[in-house]
């Protein structure tokens, strides 16, 4: 799947960080990255001229809906830098994720199916959190791909099928077409904030996988069910499972 004008690593990693790891104008952590002068007429990828965008202000921006003059008093003034309670973000010491009844503590790879990761969490300067999610249609062909919250999607300018919303510390990936949905929700438990990860409509070797705040289900079946209402510190993996 080529990317969309992906710039380097290291460039993606400073525009992400120049926005407090979320979208310039409204804070979402799924981020895009976007040329303030236009790519054809610079010809490279330099941080001064680029700003990190959730793919729907990207699209606006595209469209002509969004203002070069609004991009840069956006990169100077981002929104997680004016609403940081708004960022996806957790402060606590741990970071604890719950996945079907089943909590992980410090654990950044949280599936693993037939040894191929479909999602892990983990953290960058301390608070911001960074998903690394993959996503795959019944046929087995990978659709999209967050990468450290760098998105990445099939037919990106042809499809209105994906949406991505944020609201603060909720976040929801969704393919209507495909009846795909993703979401993670960062609340506050005992006074610890804990990332809460469901999804429908996900597959992997043409697997169904299906996560609910109660269960994991793998081709309709329930899986880690030995580690349901366990808690489970400093892990490699989280849940590892293999299709049929």
């Amino acid at each position: 799947m080529p990317a969309y004008n992906n710039p380097p690593f290291q460039i993606q990693k400073q525009l992400r960080k120049d926005v407090l790891y979320g979208c310039a104008i409204c804070g979402c952590p799924i981020l895009e990255y976007a040329h303030i002068v236009p790519y054809t007429n610079v010809q490279t990828f330099l941080p001064e001229n680029m700003i990190a965008l959730c793919p729907f202000h990207h699209i606006e921006y595209d469209n002509g809906e969004v203002s070069v003059s609004a991009l840069y008093d956006a990169k100077n003034n981002p929104h997680n830098k004016i609403h940081e309670q708004h960022a996806f973000i957790i402060q606590s010491q741990d970071i604890v994720i719950n996945i079907g009844k089943c909590k992980f503590v410090n654990t950044s790879r949280i599936l693993v199916i037939d040894d191929f990761d479909i999602i892990s969490i983990k953290r960058e300067d301390g608070k911001y959190m960074l998903l690394d999610i993959n996503f795959f249609d019944k046929l087995n062909n990978l659709i999209a791909i967050v990468s450290e919250n760098t998105w990445t999607a099939e037919k990106r300018r042809n499809s209105r099928d994906w949406s991505i919303s944020y609201k603060p510390k909720h976040l929801t990936i969704q393919n209507q077409s495909k009846n795909l949905r993703f979401e993670a929700k960062i609340q506050s438990n005992n006074n610890n904030e804990e990332v809460t990860i469901t999804a429908d409509g996900m597959y992997y070797n043409r697997s169904p996988i299906k996560i609910t705040e109660n269960e994991i289900l793998l081709d309709s079946e329930e899986i880690a069910i030995d580690l349901k209402g366990t808690e489970l510190r400093n892990y490699d993996v989280g849940i590892v499972a293999e299709t049929i």
